[in-house]
């Protein structure tokens, strides 16, 4: 997927932002795109496999910024169904646009301290890209088949949420957490067991999960539940700032519109 302008980053963060993912760095393709969209931040991602090839990008004329490493995980629930909740006390409850606040108090416990590759970049304001995690959170409250949010009770309180997508191949699980010291052992994999199991009653074989490689503790919880490494990639952030460099010259008006194919990222 080449570079494209991403109206919803874009609009989160107040700079020009363009995304892409490639398997081939093109140096100067790229530099010709960053320059014709008037791009403040490129945000690209490239296989790990790819990795030998970000030398590449030193012939740009821009400050680089490796971002951080991705790592994707695959499940067969043929081979590893969901099993029975552990915390026979919890209620589970599927997520509507009622419950925005409750689900708003969770990510800002559970994501404040996180880091992903926004926070790599000394551009985007840590509190904006909270904002942006809540967001994409929040859509999965909307009416719909495809996203789902599922909130998690203990004793009447929200204690964990777990978003997730329905694919055609596959269930994703988008973003889980919980709040922070809650006595209930082994929460984060009855969120994953509950998350399989719906993902078994779509009719769907196939799980997916996706975090930052630094995430380890999420990880072993995976493998241990039978979800494996089998995809990683690389995100650099290329800071151009071209289209703040025409607004500090008074040329703002120079870009409108992007030329390019709008591209809705939420993360």
């Amino acid at each position: 997927m080449p570079l494209q302008y991403s109206a919803l980053e874009s609009t989160r963060f107040n700079l020009r932002i363009l995304r892409g993912s490639f398997t081939k760095l093109e140096p100067y393709d790229l530099l010709r795109t960053i320059v014709e969209e008037r791009a403040d931040v490129a945000i690209l991602r490239i296989p790990t496999s790819q990795q030998h090839q970000l030398s590449k990008l030193s012939l740009l004329p821009f400050p680089i910024i490796v971002a951080d490493t991705l790592v994707s995980f695959d499940g067969d629930l043929r081979e590893y169904p969901a099993a029975p909740l552990r915390n026979t006390r919890l209620e589970v409850k599927r997520g509507t646009m009622e419950d925005v606040a409750v689900l708003a108090e969770l990510v800002d416990l559970s994501f404040k301290d996180y880091r992903t590759h926004y926070n790599s970049n000394p551009l985007f304001d840590p509190e904006l890209v909270l904002a942006g995690y809540k967001e994409w959170a929040m859509s999965a409250l909307e009416p719909g088949d495809k996203r789902v949010c599922f909130l998690f009770y203990l004793d009447g309180q929200a204690v964990a949420y777990a978003t997730n997508e329905v694919h055609e191949t596959y269930g994703e699980g988008i973003i889980f957490g919980a709040r922070p010291n809650i006595p209930a052992k082994n929460l984060y994999v009855d969120l994953l067991n509950y998350t399989k199991q719906y993902m078994q009653d779509q009719g769907l074989r196939r799980v997916r999960a996706t975090t930052q490689v630094q995430n380890h503790g999420v990880q072993r919880a995976w493998a241990r539940m039978g979800l494996f490494p089998a995809r990683s990639y690389i995100t650099v952030h290329i800071n151009a700032l071209l289209q703040q460099r025409l607004i500090a010259d008074g040329l703002s008006d120079v870009v409108v519109e992007p030329q390019g194919t709008s591209l809705q990222t939420a993360v």
